[in-house]
């Protein structure tokens, strides 16, 4: 029967049969493969036998389902062969069918076990385990591998069995790669005399590693592929077995490896043979307890993005005081395209009495975007409080951010301030692109405003204003790049002309919100997908009377 097997993730080895035409795969209790984990959506994907094939097909789960490390989109059915890896969550599956071939069979591959016996005879008569016993060390390995995601906890349980079924091993040692380096993870010594000496030498472990072998000398001091090796000399070893550790996608992380110290009695092929498949295990166990720390890492970060993001939005303004209500409606909003943004917008109340406004875009995206957003919008709140013009405040703010900006980050801002007795606006910017202004009966014009520098480079600049009167029921339509420049699969930007269409569209007696909304519905229409492919900010200023 066709069946989907863990390899990699939760219960590695276990077989799911695919006993039905569909089978829904979820953390739902009644699902027919129930896979648990916050990372798995309740109905997350679905396995549907296609003539002598299957198919594979995700349902709009939250984190994805991945065939062979690409996602798939929701509801498009993808085939699925015993060759691929399904991704769910932490778990990796592969279709095992009657004519493929075990997954963990293929995993075995990475380990050739080569055996050298350059001194006497291996003694036959040596009482080790029998081969009930082994496996049972083999499936108690297992489940203690299971039971835990702390790593020094595993190794250290790991090589006390190791060393209970090795009755002729005097050490055992876990040794990983860290980097470009080797390092000495866990010990265990059978007894005390044992010098508790971590050396190794690097020469067996980098051929382990190098080569994907286990290795086995009987006779160290007679084997002529270590006659070189001074610390194998300084050791006084007699007999030695090494096995590496290799993941699945073929990643060293280590390897394992056990050493006699006394004459006679040294390692056997089948010796080798069982710490290969323990190794096989421990690998797939280091490997879900690296992915372990990396979600978890990815969580703590989530949880400080979003953080991040609650500060950052803190400095948006919801609304302005000091004015008369029924004068004119202002609304700014940020749709940002990752976790935070490097768009920003601001308004307040002047000294003068008047309203300053702005609208922005920091050079890059993410954290450091951010970061300088913070620190622009810092500035220009000091600043306005000058009752400054706003080429003036542009002027001082190109000047202030300059003089410490090692990262060569930049800024466009646009900058207006309105007084609502005559609704005449005042504008400058710094790279930013010009607003549009919108009229009764669908009017739309596009301002024309001159290009002034960015801001943040180290040298003086000026930027023109200009003046225009804003009458009641007028609007003041400004944006961000994120819309200008939004892409269609096909490619094509937003566009000037698609948002004097779409201005036209929208009706005066609607919220400043409402429009918001309808313009983020709009390019998302225009690029196919609800992702954002840049920070997205709109600032609308409307006079009422």
């Amino acid at each position: 029967m066709p069946t989907l097997v863990a390899v990699q993730g939760p219960d590695p080895g276990r077989a799911f049969p695919l006993n039905r035409e569909a089978v829904i795969l979820g953390r739902q209790q009644d699902s027919d493969i129930c896979l648990p984990g916050r990372a798995v959506s309740r109905r997350h994907a679905r396995v549907v036998r296609a003539g002598i094939g299957f198919i594979i097909e995700d349902l709009d789960s939250s984190n994805g389902t991945f065939v062979n490390g690409r996602r798939l989109p929701p509801h498009a059915p993808a085939p699925l062969t015993p060759g691929d890896k399904l991704q769910i969550g932490p778990y990796v599956l592969a279709l095992r069918t009657p004519e493929s071939h075990d997954p963990a069979s293929t995993a075995e591959e990475n380990y050739i076990v080569r055996e050298t016996v350059n001194a006497s005879s291996l003694k036959q008569g040596f009482p080790g385990l029998d081969p009930t016993s082994r496996l049972h060390v083999v499936l108690q390995v297992s489940q203690n591998l299971a039971r835990t995601l702390d790593l020094d906890e595993l190794l250290a349980k790991l090589l006390e069995q190791i060393i209970h079924a090795l009755p002729q091993a005097d050490r055992v040692m876990a040794i990983v790669c860290e980097a470009d380096k080797l390092r000495v993870k866990a010990q265990r010594e059978r007894r005390p005399s044992v010098d508790g000496s971590t050396r190794f030498s690097r020469t067996i472990v980098r051929r382990a590693l190098d080569e994907g072998v286990g290795i086995i000398s009987d006779d160290v001091k007679k084997d002529e592929r270590f006659q070189t090796s001074a610390t194998l000399t300084g050791l006084d070893l007699h007999s030695v077995m090494c096995v590496p550790l290799i993941t699945s996608e073929g990643v060293r992380l280590g390897v394992l490896q056990a050493d006699r110290l006394g004459r006679g009695f040294g390692f056997r092929s089948e010796d080798l043979q069982l710490l290969t498949i323990i190794a096989l295990q421990a690998a797939i166990a280091m490997e879900n307890v690296v992915l372990h720390a990396e979600q978890l890492r990815e969580e703590r970060l989530r949880q400080e993005l979003a953080m991040a993001r609650e500060i950052q939005e803190s400095y948006l303004p919801d609304e302005v005081e000091g004015f008369d209500d029924g004068l004119f409606d202002i609304h700014g909003e940020v749709f940002p395209a990752r976790e935070v943004a490097g768009d920003l917008f601001d308004f307040f109340q002047m000294p003068s009495g008047k309203l300053a406004f702005f609208i922005g875009d920091v050079s890059g995206k993410g954290m450091p975007a951010a970061l300088f957003m913070v620190a622009v919008r810092t500035l220009l709140r000091h600043l306005g409080k000058e009752n400054l013009s706003p080429g003036a405040l542009l002027a001082k703010l190109n000047d202030a951010l300059a003089d410490d900006n090692a990262a060569c980050m930049f800024v466009t801002l646009l900058h207006g301030i309105y007084d609502p007795a005559t609704g005449e606006i005042t504008m400058a910017t710094a790279g930013h692109p010009p607003p549009f202004l919108v009229r009764a009966q669908h009017g739309v014009e596009a301002l024309a405003v001159p290009p002034g520098r960015l801001l943040g480079y180290p040298a003086s600049a000026t930027y023109p204003e200009v003046k225009l009167s804003l009458e009641p029921g007028q609007m003041l339509a400004c944006y961000t790049d994120g819309l200008l420049e939004a892409r269609s699969r096909e490619k094509q930007m937003f566009g000037k002309e698609r948002i004097e269409l779409f201005l036209r569209t929208l009706e005066m007696g609607e919220s400043a919100e409402r429009w918001a909304e309808r313009t983020r519905e709009r390019v998302e229409r225009h690029t196919g997908t609800k992702d954002l492919q840049d920070d997205l900010t709109l600032l609308f200023l409307r006079r009422r009377r």
